[in-house]
């Protein structure tokens, strides 16, 4: 893997290890849905200015189902689960759950027929090991609200490992930039009543000015990064980015909530990147073993 590719993958983890953070501000103060709307709008509005600018071709009326399907697997309904659950479980927790993606994205493709390598299968291992023991919060009275939080991360991050696929599947041949547009604006047509219902009767300047950057720039730039890496990298790859995001969480909310940063955090995120080293096959003893030509000739 280029290591341009490795330097995307560490700053759309800086970017969405804050939208954690920001959620933390603006769903108590303007409610999950217009933190969940909201931040779709946004997104397609700057996503929209960066398309006029740059002057690239749309095909979002020939293609609207496949734009809504995508934008809302893979934004929309994450959106409304991850908002709702920041009502009932700290940030950390999300970040956790989240994490889960790359492990369901191997899954998916195993069942799908596609085998993993023993170096991704130990990746994701050592991976979930590594966000568990950034989970160092306190303990969470389990009841209806914070069951179905837990429950909502998990479809979440399932619904992620499922959109990678269907991206690179369905927009292999499409400009990234087009593809981050047309979802967030098919994604935010049909929570935006939901949002409009739902306005609070004060907007705090905090809030307001942190719903800007989740959407903005933890939705709208961060997206047009992650679809872009997950055509030149593929979907398995590129989802590992959740495994950094509770680290950039830890690290936010240590230099702008006053969150400590502790031995555990400092373990965690060393598992988190061996296990990025993992998944990306870059460990020496684990790297597949190139097939050689003698045998695939054999074997036609």
């Amino acid at each position: 893997m280029a290591i341009r590719m490795l330097l995307q993958l560490l700053v759309l983890g800086m970017i969405w290890g804050g939208s954690f953070m920001f959620q933390r501000i603006t769903v108590p103060a303007l409610g999950a849905g217009v933190t969940a709307s909201g931040r779709l709008v946004l997104a397609a509005i700057a996503l929209l200015v960066m398309l006029a600018f740059t002057g690239r071709k749309t095909n979002f009326r020939a293609r609207w189902k496949d734009y809504l399907l995508v934008g809302l697997g893979g934004a929309g309904l994450p959106f409304v689960a991850f908002a709702l659950a920041a009502y009932s479980l700290p940030a950390g927790y999300s970040a956790v759950l989240n994490s889960t993606v790359p492990l369901f994205t191997v899954l998916i493709g195993w069942i799908a027929g596609t085998r993993p390598s023993t170096s991704k299968i130990v990746g994701v291992v050592v991976g979930i090991f590594g966000v568990v023991t950034l989970a160092r919060f306190g303990t969470v009275t389990l009841n209806g609200m914070t069951i179905a939080a837990f429950g909502g991360g998990l479809v979440a991050a399932i619904l992620y490992a499922f959109n990678a696929r269907t991206v690179k599947a369905r927009f292999a041949d499409t400009d990234p930039l087009v593809v981050a547009t047309g979802s967030m604006i098919f994604a935010a047509i049909p929570l935006a009543p939901w949002g409009v219902s739902s306005l609070p009767a004060q907007w705090p300047l905090g809030a307001v000015l942190a719903l800007v950057a989740v959407g903005v720039l933890c939705t709208g730039i961060a997206y047009a990064m992650y679809y872009k890496l997950i055509k030149e990298a593929g979907s398995e790859r590129a989802v590992t980015v959740t495994f950094l995001v509770p680290i950039f969480a830890e690290i936010w909310g240590a230099l702008f909530l006053g969150e400590p940063i502790t031995w555990a955090s400092a373990i965690g995120c060393g598992l988190v990147l061996v296990a990025v080293a993992l998944i990306f096959e870059m460990v020496p003893g684990l790297k597949p073993r190139p097939v050689s030509p003698t045998l695939c000739t054999a074997r036609n």
